[in-house]
């Protein structure tokens, strides 16, 4: 991946991408993201990439078991995961090393994405 991102003063940049899964996957964005050189990385932390998935089944009497769906789920960080019932959302915080898969997440997560 190549590209420049302009750091905001106080802020998250949020940046969308697009991932062709034949050459590649989220864990490889995670991977990338930590790698980058930001002028943050020391004092502030480094890069992270969240994958922000639809849950259109999320409710509040299910949202407290989104970490433990998420917590054998490789390249995943379950407990920074957070699921935000009111957008109907779970932000989904991948590792830094790597290696999650997509296929993995929805698959631990179909409870709550399916309509």
């Amino acid at each position: 991946m190549k590209g420049k991102v302009t750091a905001g003063k106080d802020k998250p940049t949020t940046v969308t991408v697009v991932i062709d899964l034949a050459k590649g996957d989220v864990g490889d964005l995670a991977k990338c993201c930590a790698d980058c050189d930001t002028p943050h990385k020391g004092s502030k932390g480094a890069c992270s990439a969240t994958l922000v998935v639809d849950a259109p089944s999320l409710t509040k009497g299910n949202a407290e078991k989104v970490e433990a769906a998420l917590k054998d789920v490789k390249g995943v960080d379950a407990k920074a995961s957070k699921a935000q019932v009111k957008s109907k959302e779970i932000h989904v915080k991948l590792a830094d090393k790597g290696g999650a898969k997509l296929a993995d997440i929805k698959k631990a997560l179909d409870d709550f994405i399916k309509k």
